[in-house]
């Protein structure tokens, strides 16, 4: 009898251990299933994460590579230094849309579906050094973008479909300025077929428009857009690419040559100028003065 009671009472610990160890089981499966569906949650909405924006150098970057963006977001600090917006889904620059960072030096674009560059995308950024919009959809684009971006000294153009014609006039011959050697190089014409694989740097320009396409109206109209002229002051000399020697500002006392594609001062470019007290240069870009 006692050998039966012993028996028992083993078999009724062994269920209560297994009921124990079911029961553990089951919380374990419960708490595994929670982590398991955060961390789905969180892979699901890993596309909404915020940008990365760091310090390097005592200069601010922001890293928003691969986020699914079709947008610059208005939210962004106003003090970058350097923007990287690579492999979204950017199709569109719109006018001033990055005119708010004004400090900003570089800006990387590359690998978007922008098709689209519109005359003003680029205004405000006086101080961008670097614009990559190499592997897009951009056709055409015209000189007039750049006015801008009077300090840009590398620009990648390459692996767009770029249509060779009359529209592109104006942006190959500013990459074939010398001093531009690091603008536009290697991008190659998509189109047409006569022109297709051959440099931008290398087609002659003149040859893109016939005179029936000089005298188009709209190829006139794209291509040297009116120019909104400010309100003339007879004690400003206002030039727009590069000093004209025969220009008389020899008794002008205020010169003001900002905003302009200034890249070199020769020397004793203003030795005729005796009077001048004030000489204005900002945001032209110069990258060497003669001694």
């Amino acid at each position: 009898m006692q050998v039966v009671t012993v028996i028992l009472l083993l078999l009724l610990c062994k269920a209560s251990d297994c009921r124990k160890t079911r029961n553990r089981s089951l919380r374990n499966n419960e708490r595994e299933n929670i982590l398991r569906k955060a961390s789905s949650t969180v892979k699901r909405n890993a596309q909404g994460l915020p940008c990365d924006i760091y310090t390097y150098l005592h200069e601010k970057y922001l890293d928003c590579q691969e986020r699914k963006l079709i947008f610059v977001s208005p939210d962004w600090p106003e003090d970058l230094k350097h923007m990287l917006l690579a492999r979204n889904r950017i199709r569109k620059l719109k006018n001033n849309m990055f005119s708010k960072y004004k400090v900003l030096k570089s800006l990387d674009l590359q690998q978007n579906d922008i098709s689209k560059i519109e005359s003003e995308a680029f205004f405000g950024l006086n101080k961008l050094t670097t614009l990559l919009l190499q592997h897009n959809q951009i056709q055409s684009l015209s000189e007039e973008i750049f006015i801008y971006t009077p300090s840009l000294n590398y620009l990648r153009l390459y692996d767009n479909p770029w249509h060779c014609n009359c529209e592109l006039e104006t942006l190959i011959t500013m990459l074939q300025v010398p001093t531009n050697r690091n603008l536009g190089n290697y991008a190659k014409c998509a189109h047409p077929i006569e022109l297709k694989n051959q440099k931008l740097k290398q087609i002659k320009a003149e040859q893109l428009c016939s005179e029936e396409d000089r005298q188009d109206p709209q190829n006139i109209k794209r291509d040297k857009p009116e120019a909104i002229k400010p309100e003339f002051d007879s004690s400003l000399c206002h030039m727009y690419v590069f000093p004209v020697p025969t220009l008389n500002c020899k008794r002008k006392v205020k010169l003001d040559l900002s905003n302009n594609k200034i890249r070199q001062l020769r020397a004793k470019e203003f030795e005729d100028v005796s009077e001048l007290k004030i000489l204005n240069l900002n945001s032209n870009g110069i990258t060497y003065i003669d001694p």
